[in-house]
């Protein structure tokens, strides 16, 4: 089986987000791209909040949530996935916009 280290996703939405999230938790350094900033922040608030969630029922230790939150990064330039073993696009569901992408 393939072994990805780092993971770039395309789309910080809810479904680019949970992406981010899960890899990041599996021990992956994760790059999220989006257009706006805003998109971004909106999404790092979110797995900041779900991982969260995660301590307080017991299923994610504080320290292993606080590495995973450690392996995320953000930013709105394409070429910031550069060196990724896998991209996963998770774009808005426009057929040219995935085809432009």
């Amino acid at each position: 089986m393939t072994e990805f280290k780092r993971v770039g996703v395309l789309g910080a939405g809810l479904m680019g987000s949970g992406i981010a999230q899960v890899a990041a938790v599996a021990g992956c350094s994760v790059m999220v791209r989006d257009l706006e900033q805003s998109f971004l922040d909106r999404a790092r608030k979110g797995i900041e909040g779900s991982t969260a969630k995660f301590v307080e029922k017991g299923k994610l230790a504080e320290a292993d949530r606080a590495a995973a939150l450690g392996r995320l990064s953000f930013g709105t330039e394409l070429d910031a996935l550069t060196g990724s073993d896998l991209i996963i696009e998770a774009v808005t569901e426009d057929l040219a916009v995935k085809n432009a992408l």
